[in-house]
């Protein structure tokens, strides 16, 4: 009789030698006859339902004229399921199409076996998915356990680091490298004035690190940068414990520019992939909707949308709208003499921030540091059975709230000690000829411009209105006055 042989285990760590090493003793004992493609050797999991190579054992029996003896070293090699497996295998046994062999559990079947054998055989199928069943529901706990306590059940995405602690279990720390990418794209992006191609470049010249456009776009949606971990199988957000690398109003105005919309009001604008200077940057001064762009046998026009009605909105060409911005830099302008003495005022002004800073950032950790430690308490007490599932997790809720709050506290603060030196360098290039600064710059260049400066940006027909941010604002009521104060 021919006989295939089948060995099998079910994960990368085990190996089939010793299985192969019975079956063919077994057989040749027998007197089967078999040959090299007769023997199925493979790694695959009995209890899922797509299991192909197996499929391809039930073809080539299938396709044999006379009975075939198939042999697995015991009953759990072969099937593991009930409802999915089992029949199939039984409807060969009772055809005559296959003898069914297990040497180590000294069972052989075929479509005349008494009762009491087909008796063991289920029993032994039984045992075999209420082990797998066990095992998958230890899985099952432990995920749960690991989403309860905010950790991590994959690997972690670009920007941070898997590492095993010494004590043998895994963690999650920040790739400083990584880490800055992250936060440069991240801060590009939400300037509008970036699209993901532009950004791709710029990562590969500032930090020589080559990213694809899908990639790029996957960071930008991964909530982990903001504390949201998923847990892939069922979709299920849970917060984690590692440290964020932007915060939740970042992450939405990406999410927003993505989409096309308006980074602030989340309305769609138009001809949002194209590159046009002021696009999303002007409103209506009569109805306060978008000033949209349209292009026109290549010449780049903007327009109200009226959306809140008809109010014989006209068109403005963009280079009208540069001379406009222009003259609002123009206002700021001052000499290096009198950026040199802002620069050294400000710089005073900046340590005595400094200091108060850091007995805030100091007084946040401490906070930090408690809620913490209260987690870690709340979590014992939770397998200590000293408090309900309810309580932890409503508590759990309330302190991950807290401690976000502080982290986007600690993120504000780090923020206004680097607004001093952003501001600084900006005081110095704008002091030599900001106007014409402005009209040189490249199309993203000059949207951070903008961005940076003005405030309010609105058009009502024929003039720009606007407002300037601090502490340009102050630069421009500088300009009108013969005597710099304090």
């Amino acid at each position: 009789m021919k006989a295939i042989l089948l060995a099998r285990v079910s994960t990368e760590e085990q190996d089939t030698e010793s299985q192969l090493v019975k079956l063919t003793e077994y057989a040749d004992k027998k007197g089967f006859i078999y040959c090299k493609q007769d023997i199925f050797d493979f790694h695959e999991s009995a209890y899922k339902s797509d299991r192909k190579k197996f499929t391809q054992v039930i073809e080539s029996i299938k396709n044999e004229d006379k009975k075939v003896a198939l042999c697995c070293d015991k009953i759990d090699r072969l099937v593991r399921n009930f409802l999915s497996i089992l029949p199939i295998i039984d409807g060969l046994r009772k055809s005559g199409k296959i003898e069914l062999h297990f040497p180590s559990d000294n069972i052989v079947l075929d479509d005349n076996s008494p009762a009491s054998d087909l008796f063991r055989f289920n029993m032994g199928v039984a045992l075999a998915q209420y082990y797998s069943d066990s095992i998958s529901d230890n899985v099952n706990r432990s995920i749960y356990k690991r989403i309860k306590e905010g950790k991590l059940l994959g690997m972690a995405p670009f920007g941070y680091r898997n590492i095993t602690l010494d004590d043998e279990t895994k963690n999650v720390e920040i790739d400083p490298f990584k880490a800055e990418i992250v936060v440069k794209m991240f801060e590009w992006y939400a300037t509008g004035a970036f699209s993901i191609n532009q950004i791709k470049s710029r990562v590969n010249q500032e930090f020589n690190v080559e990213l694809g456009k899908s990639t790029i776009a996957d960071i930008f949606e991964n909530k982990f940068y903001i504390g949201i971990a998923t847990y892939k199988k069922e979709q299920k957000e849970y917060r984690h414990i590692y440290p964020t690398l932007i915060t939740e109003l970042m992450f939405n105005t990406v999410q927003n520019i993505k989409a096309g919309r308006d980074p602030k009001s989340g309305c769609n604008l138009k001809y949002a992939g194209k590159e046009f200077f002021y696009r999303g940057i002007l409103k209506c001064a009569q109805c306060g909707y978008s000033i949209t762009p349209e292009e026109h046998r290549g010449i780049n026009y903007y327009r109200c949308t009226e959306y809140g009605g008809k109010h014989k909105a006209k068109y403005v060409k963009e280079d009208k709208l540069t001379e406009e911005f222009s003259k609002a830099f123009k206002q700021i302008s001052i000499t290096n003499e009198t950026a040199q003495k802002l620069l050294m005022d400000l710089q005073k002004l900046n340590e005595t921030n400094l200091h108060m800073s850091q007995n805030l950032v100091d007084k946040l950790r401490k906070d930090q540091d408690i809620l913490r430690n209260r987690k870690s308490k709340l979590l014992d007490d939770y397998y200590d059975d000293s408090i309900t599932k309810d309580i932890y997790e409503a508590k759990l809720k309330q302190y991950d709230k807290e401690l976000d709050e502080i982290e986007n506290k600690l993120k504000n603060v780090t923020e206004v000690d680097k607004d001093f030196y952003i501001t600084a360098d900006y005081i110095l290039q704008l002091a030599k000829h900001s106007s014409e600064l402005f009209k040189r710059s490249e199309y993203e260049e000059r949207r951070i411009l903008i961005k940076t400066v003005l405030l309010n940006a609105t058009w009502d027909g024929t003039t720009l209105c606007y407002d300037y941010k601090e502490p340009f604002n102050l630069l421009a009521e500088m300009k009108e006055s013969t005597v710099w104060g304090a």
